[in-house]
This record gives structure tokens, C-alpha cells and sequence, in this order.
């Protein structure tokens, strides 16, 4: 996979790998820059549908380089990071969120009960599957029958 991007936030940067639309970030890049024990530690804070492990020849520098066994993290998976590590930038990528989320729900025209009644609603069809640890979500398919599938974000 090579770089097709870079993106700077707060003093860190980290390459943009995939495409710049569905980017993938090099979980290496992720642990160095927050400081993070480890792979172990960092796929603890993402959900199963966040990460893929892919074999790559790069370098750094785009350059041809070994073959190598490498974890790259969506850029949902990014977010979960930068939301649940307790370094600085977790607490002012919360609040830049926290605050995006307001400014959404005025923007909707809804108050708060009326947007946590939409967030539940969209709840009804989550769940965790507890032998895989996998967030689903229920789907009806034809002749009105409902089947539990991978969550996949809907976005328009």
C-alpha cells in the first residue's frame, strides 16, 4: 500500500495510506506518535472492522522496500484511538467532537431528547455478538426476514 496523503493534527502527523476518501493509517505510525505500549494495547482500542492486516512492500519514502506483515487503521478506527487515549490530544479531539456533535444536532434543528430518541433508534439494530466480540447490526432482507450482519457505517 503506498502514501497517498499526510494529515497534520495538533503537532502530529501520520501518512495516508489507501485513499485519501477511505484512508488507512500504519498502526507503527500510530503507537510511535501517542506513545502507545504496543500492537496489542492499540487493537484493544478499536473494533474488529477497524484494522486489516495487509502485506506491503514500502519504505517510508514510498520506495520499494521488504516485504513486510503490516496492521493499518481505518479512519474510524483512528478516531476510536485519538477518543480513548489519555494523552493530551485524546482531551482536545474529544472536545472538537463533543462540540461537532452539538453544532450537528442544532444544525437538525433538534433538541436533546429529540436527538438521543434518533440515536437510540439507530441502537435498536446494534448489538455485540458475544462470541465474536463483533459489532452487528440487523437487517431485513427479502420476504421480511432479519439477519445479523457486520456493522457497516452508512455514510452519504
Amino acid at each position: 500500500m503506498e502514501i497517498v496523503g499526510r494529515i497534520h493534527f495538533d503537532g502530529y502527523s501520520f501518512n495516508v495510506y489507501n485513499s485519501l476518501d477511505e484512508p488507512h493509517f500504519l498502526a507503527d505510525d500510530i503507537i510511535k506518535a501517542l506513545g502507545l505500549k504496543d500492537k496489542v494495547t492499540l487493537l484493544g482500542m478499536v473494533e474488529s472492522d477497524e484494522y486489516t492486516h495487509r502485506m506491503s512492500h514500502f519504505n517510508l519514502d514510498n520506495s520499494p522496500g521488504p516485504l513486510i506483515d503490516a496492521i493499518f487503521i481505518t479512519e474510524l478506527g483512528l478516531y476510536n484511538i485519538l477518543s480513548q487515549t489519555d494523552q493530551e490530544i485524546g482531551r482536545k479531539w474529544r472536545r472538537i467532537i463533543h462540540s461537532n456533535l452539538v453544532m450537528m444536532r442544532r444544525n437538525n434543528k433538534l433538541t436533546i431528547d429529540g436527538q438521543f430518541e434518533e440515536w437510540d433508534a439507530i441502537l435498536d439494530d446494534l448489538y455485540i455478538d458475544p462470541e465474536t466480540g463483533i459489532l452487528m447490526q440487523s437487517v431485513t432482507v427479502r420476504g421480511g426476514d432479519v439477519e445479523q450482519i457486520p456493522y457497516k457505517e452508512e455514510l452519504n
